[in-house]
């Protein structure tokens, strides 16, 4: 067999000996060109990187968001209610690589010329302020916590370093020496993201202040002055609890929505609404800020605008100012004293809902000091008492236990087995007095009213019996209310609205439900009732009440307005009765405003004209440990924009006609003020 020698030679050759002499140059060409790539690159990242990093440094872009003014909310006719007031400010816009080292210094420095509230400090900004300018301390703090936590403190992040740090410096009171006023802008800085622009000091920076801090900018990188905008009421400071309030530089966002509100990209202590209508329309309110482009090519920064920013949409309420004004001031002078809480009124309109005043007085009974509070209209829970019959005899119609033409029943004292005593304040006696259903209403009688209230829940009354009511009976008689709106919320836009309270309907309670069928078990709001009575006024439809009228967009210069949202009534539900059901109601309610009844309830509203339909309201209650008593009122015009809701808790005079004396007054002031009408 013929020798071959790759094969028996192949222990005694090295591989590279059996390669052809081209393969041997390729291979040392490769090896070369390797050998020089590795040198450059080592000579790019050492010798000249610094350099490198020098120049992208010098070519950089950044935008910066600046603030956008706040939109206005006007009343009715077009008078500001709420506007903005503008004042010098400092402001800070944090860079995309701004580290905490630098801000520390810029805060360190811009301390000198300002001194800011330092009630808000937190002990974590201080701990961070220490961290950030003793970065010697910093270091040997995290040696020592390495050897406390070992291996796991090798899987911390740089945040979870950063707490632990804090976290040993506040443990340590190290931070105890470090200068507040400092910390304090060093945590309004921090609280700022990224590229976005917040207010250090946002009012009453002075004069010197302001030349101080301009001549040394460029030792404070993202300082400037700009300006601010602080919410003034034109109209007077009586709207501010009904519009609401804006956080300002010192509150910072609210507690209970800051995490909601630094996700949807707010700084720590940018103004946001805190409650009623600022809050409830911030979305609109706030506008959306400027975008500015700021280069740096080779030192020499310039900036370009890139949105010249859009201010806050403008609300045109449907409020009347002039007539908020008067029905303040006409439930300020009429309240009388003693146990005396408050008293509510709101005026709407029947067929849209929208509200053209919602005065409100709150009063310490201690001290008798008195409090505007237009939002107790939606707040304040009240038994009301008889104001709600309209609507029980309306129920009763439904279940066809009364009809327009057979509705009488006898006032007499209700004697249930286990309950007081129930009659009516005109007839203390109890003696057996025939009346049909309007006079039931003019003379607001009770008994009427529990025996109807027994026919719905299933029993015809007899003296001496036990209340043997369907196990429904409650719950019955509580959704013939509700279809009025009563004890529901009415979704009016405006926040911290409540449904009133219901009480309990088992066991020893059962009983209650004769006081719930004349208007003295749960209770309402006044802007309940005010809907209430629209139902009445309208013919039968559950219209939502709404402030908003319309919604106004500006231009850029904050100038030219435009209408882009307008209010449309919002139907909630609606009550189905016969035209003769609904004129016996009616019927009633005429004669409480306008009859001529020895027992008549609402003789102080006789001779208004164009004449109104009524019905008054009185409920038993306990203040102070006294007894006492709310006066309600409902009353409106047929065909008119006009429907009206009273409520004054904790009188200790029964009847004293004050609902009465104050409804009359409202009614004229609108027909002369809204309507303008000659007195």
């Amino acid at each position: 067999m013929k020798r071959n020698p790759y094969l028996e030679d192949r222990d005694k050759n090295d591989a590279r000996a059996n390669l052809p002499s081209r393969l041997k140059l390729l291979l040392g060409v490769v090896i070369a060109l390797t050998l020089a790539l590795i040198i450059q690159l080592a000579f790019l990242t050492i010798k000249q990187g610094p350099a490198f990093e020098t120049e992208v440094s010098k070519s950089d872009e950044t935008v910066e968001l600046g603030s956008a003014q706040r939109g206005l909310i006007y009343d009715s006719t077009g008078k500001v209610i709420t506007g903005n007031k503008p004042e010098a400010a400092i402001t800070y816009t944090r860079g995309k690589l701004t580290t905490s080292t630098q801000i520390a210094k810029i805060a360190k420095t811009l301390s000198k010329y300002i001194s800011i509230d330092t009630s808000r400090l937190s002990d974590r900004a201080k701990a961070d302020y220490y961290l950030a300018t003793n970065p010697t301390q910093a270091t040997k703090i995290q040696t020592k916590l390495q050897k406390q936590y070992g291996k796991t403190a090798d899987s911390w992040s740089s945040t979870q370093l950063s707490t632990y740090q804090a976290q040993y410096v506040m443990n340590h009171n190290l931070d105890k020496d470090i200068d507040a006023n400092q910390a304090m802008i060093f945590q309004k800085m921090s609280g700022a993201y990224a590229l976005s622009t917040t207010y250090i000091q946002e009012s009453g920076v002075s004069d010197k202040a302001q030349a101080e801090i301009g001549e040394r900018l460029s030792d404070m990188p993202g300082i400037k002055i700009g300006e601010s905008f602080s919410r003034d009421y034109p109209e007077g400071n009586d709207f501010e609890p009904m519009v609401g309030t804006v956080t300002n530089e010192s509150t910072g966002l609210p507690e209970d929505r800051l995490h909601i509100l630094l996700a949807q990209g707010y700084s720590q202590n940018e103004p946001v609404g805190s409650f009623a209508l600022e809050k409830q329309y911030e979305s609109l309110l706030k506008g959306s800020p400027s975008q500015t482009v700021i280069s740096t090519m080779n030192g020499v920064k310039s900036s370009d605008i890139k949105y010249e920013g859009q201010a806050g949409d403008s609300l045109k309420l449907t409020i009347n100012s002039a007539f908020q004004k008067k029905v303040q001031q006409i439930l300020e002078d009429n309240l009388p004293g003693g146990d005396v809480q408050g008293a509510y009124a709101t005026v709407i309109n029947p067929y849209t809902g929208a509200i053209y005043a919602m005065g409100g007085v709150s009063r310490d009974s201690k001290t008798g000091t008195k409090t505007a509070n237009p939002l107790g209209n939606i707040n304040a829970a009240i038994v009301m008492g008889s104001v709600v019959k309209p609507a029980i005899l309306a129920t009763g119609f439904q279940k066809g236990v009364v009809t327009p033409t057979n509705n009488t029943m006898y006032d007499q004292a209700i004697k249930i087995q286990g309950t007081p005593n129930i009659t009516s304040y005109w007839n203390q006696g109890g003696s057996p007095v025939a009346v049909d259903a309007p006079t039931a209403l003019e003379r607001s009688s009770n008994t009427y009213f529990v025996q109807l209230g027994m026919k719905i829940g299933g029993q015809t009354y007899s003296p001496g019996e036990q209340l043997k009511l369907r196990s429904d009976a409650f719950q019955t008689l509580r959704n013939g209310l509700a279809q009025f709106g009563l004890g529901t919320k009415t979704g009016i836009d405006i926040d911290g609205e409540t449904a009133g309270y219901r009480g309990p309907t088992s066991g020893a309670n059962i009983g209650k439900y004769l006081y719930e069928s004349f208007g003295q078990y749960d209770s309402y709001t006044t802007m309940q009732l005010a809907r209430y009575v629209s139902v009445i006024a309208n013919g039968g439809y559950l219209v939502q009440p709404h402030l908003v009228g319309s919604v106004l967009q500006s231009d850029v210069s904050g100038k030219n307005q435009k209408t882009v949202w307008t209010a449309q009534p919002q139907l909630q539900g609606q009550v189905s009765l016969t035209t003769d059901q609904w004129n016996v109601i009616k019927n009633g309610m005429y004669r409480v405003a306008n009859g001529s009844d020895p027992h008549n309830t609402g003789s102080s509203l006789h001779g208004l004209s164009p004449e109104v339909y009524a019905k008054t309201g009185t409920a038993e209650t306990t203040t102070n440990g006294h007894s006492t008593y709310t006066e309600s009122m409902v009353a409106y015009v047929p065909g008119q924009p006009f429907a009206m809701s009273l409520a004054i808790p904790g009188l200790n005079s029964y009847l004293d006609g004050t609902n009465g004396r104050i409804s009359k007054e409202i009614i004229n002031a609108f027909w002369d003020t809204v309507m303008n009408k000659p007195s």
